[in-house]
């Protein structure tokens, strides 16, 4: 039995085939690049229903305020169109913004805060931060934390919802942005102390892929540090070398605390035995975290 065959004639009326002309034309970045392609106005005319999504897409996203704003369906995408030996042909492509979130999102090796974080800037951001005080350190510390040589760390104490992972996690975000770092760890210390404890048990290889990980990475965010379990192996096995290599290697820390770094060594002395390495510890949060910055409560603000 023969395959029907069966044609399709797609016509546009001559009143929306008109509509989408004139939009074109209305389109004042969408017209301005068809004349930079080489396109006459015949040409635009003749070619308007290729050329009409690129011009709707170009109307759209003129004003985007991040991909998480983006009600296009599907996401992400939008129209290009070329103009090569006399013929104008139209392709779909990942928008530019989506392109530079996935080349942004390769510079985390480790990321442990939320993608709503994606789209903070320290421009828009620091308006919009409550606190003067915030603001002022918020301005302060964003050349420290795109300066590659910069060998002072960062450490941010505070009470519970002050702001210490915002603070952090828009750092991480514009040094990302700004190409500063090829690789960005930002960790919630309990829950990968955690996680490297039980890899550790377990003899699991990933115990050292992830501890090389937070010991190499460029700039590491030790987020909530003091509020993980404390015991003699994640004082000896975890924390103790991740933050000597990364004094030793002089590489960019920023960290988070409900705790002064006092409090946090006589929180890990676990007895006698054990002061010596907490000297140690403490000598080197003394030598590396110039300051403590204390971001003020709420009732401060």
């Amino acid at each position: 039995m023969e395959r029907l065959k069966v044609e399709q004639n797609i016509t546009i009326s001559e009143k929306f085939l008109r509509q989408i002309e004139e939009s074109i034309f209305d389109n004042e970045i969408a017209y301005r690049y068809c004349k930079k392609l080489g396109l006459s106005d015949e040409q635009i005319r003749e070619n308007a229903p290729k050329i009409f999504d690129f011009s709707e897409d170009v109307k759209n996203c003129k004003n985007c305020k991040g991909l998480k704003y983006c009600n296009k369906e599907p996401k992400y995408l939008v129209t290009n169109i070329t103009y090569e030996e006399g013929v104008v042909d139209r392709n779909i492509l990942p928008c530019k913004k989506y392109l530079e979130q996935v080349n942004f999102k390769k510079r985390f090796a480790v990321i442990d805060f939320g993608e709503e974080f994606f789209d903070n800037h320290i421009k828009t951001d620091i308006s919009n931060v409550n606190s003067k005080c915030k603001r002022e350190i918020l301005r302060k510390y964003k050349e420290s934390a795109l300066d590659k040589k910069s060998n002072g760390w960062i450490y941010i104490k505070g009470d519970m919802s002050t702001g210490k992972s915002f603070f952090a996690a828009t750092l991480c975000v514009d040094a990302a942005r700004n190409q500063a770092y090829n690789s960005i760890s930002f960790i919630d210390v309990p829950e990968r102390f955690k996680e490297l404890t039980d890899l550790a048990f377990q003899k699991s290889p990933r115990y050292n892929d992830l501890l090389e990980t937070l010991k190499n990475s460029e700039m590491l965010v030790l987020d909530d540090f003091g509020n993980e379990f404390k015991s003699d192996f994640v004082r000896e096995n975890v924390l103790f070398p991740i933050l000597s290599y990364r004094a030793k290697n002089k590489l960019f820390t920023i960290i988070t605390s409900n705790y002064s770094m006092d409090d946090i060594c006589t929180m890990y002395q676990s007895n006698a035995a054990s002061k010596p390495k907490i000297e140690q510890i403490k000598q080197l949060l003394t030598l590396m975290c110039k300051e403590e910055i204390t971001l003020p409560s709420f009732l401060a603000q």
